[in-house]
């Protein structure tokens, strides 16, 4: 029981971080910025490839390479909130595709967390931080990561730990999950 709790805790926090996050993004529009910045950060068809995008944005610091360095950190920081929505969907559709015995929680639980603590690690190898723009009139430095799903899918297949039947369910199921994720260009 303590565990489908910890479970429900971690999907309520995840769907919270989507809905402010998609809140967010329909705030204030940023003249004569590119169309990434006010499309902000979220899973997007791009150029026939499916996408997650990660924008950082960061104002007030001085420096020029700390500035550009921090919104490409908290570019690649959206990339990771995102893939924990990701894959939080995944593992919670998996769980309802199987059949689910006594004595099973511990290992669901292990599951999960084995897979969201490997998140930060696939995001930095794999989120590349691929455009800047600066913002004359503020400052403002922006930052967009990007990071292909089939190569999320690839590395997620690939990471120790998981039960196998998982790494087959995200194999099938990933492109769902993202279409899912996924908001109107």
């Amino acid at each position: 029981m303590k565990t489908r709790m910890r479970i429900l805790a971690i999907v309520l926090l995840c769907l919270g971080v989507v809905a402010l996050a998609g809140c967010s993004s329909k705030t204030k529009l940023v003249s004569g910025a590119p169309d990434w910045v006010n499309m902000g950060s979220g899973a997007f068809d791009d150029d026939g490839s499916k996408m997650f995008y990660g924008v950082g944005v960061v104002t007030g610091i001085s420096s020029p390479s700390l500035s550009r360095e921090t919104a490409e950190q908290r570019a690649r920081a959206e990339i990771a909130r995102q893939l924990q929505t990701y894959v939080t969907d995944l593992y919670r559709d998996y769980q309802v595709a199987t059949d689910i015995r006594a004595g099973q929680p511990a290992q669901e639980e292990q599951h999960i967390d084995a897979t969201l603590k490997s998140l930060a690690e696939i995001t930095v190898r794999g989120a590349k931080v691929v455009e800047f723009w600066r913002q004359p009139d503020t400052d403002t430095i922006y930052a967009l990561a990007k990071l292909d799903v089939t190569g999320f899918k690839s590395a997620i297949v690939d990471m120790g730990g998981l039960d196998p039947g998982f790494r087959g369910y995200v194999r099938e199921h990933a492109e769902q999950a993202f279409d899912s994720l996924k908001q109107p260009k």
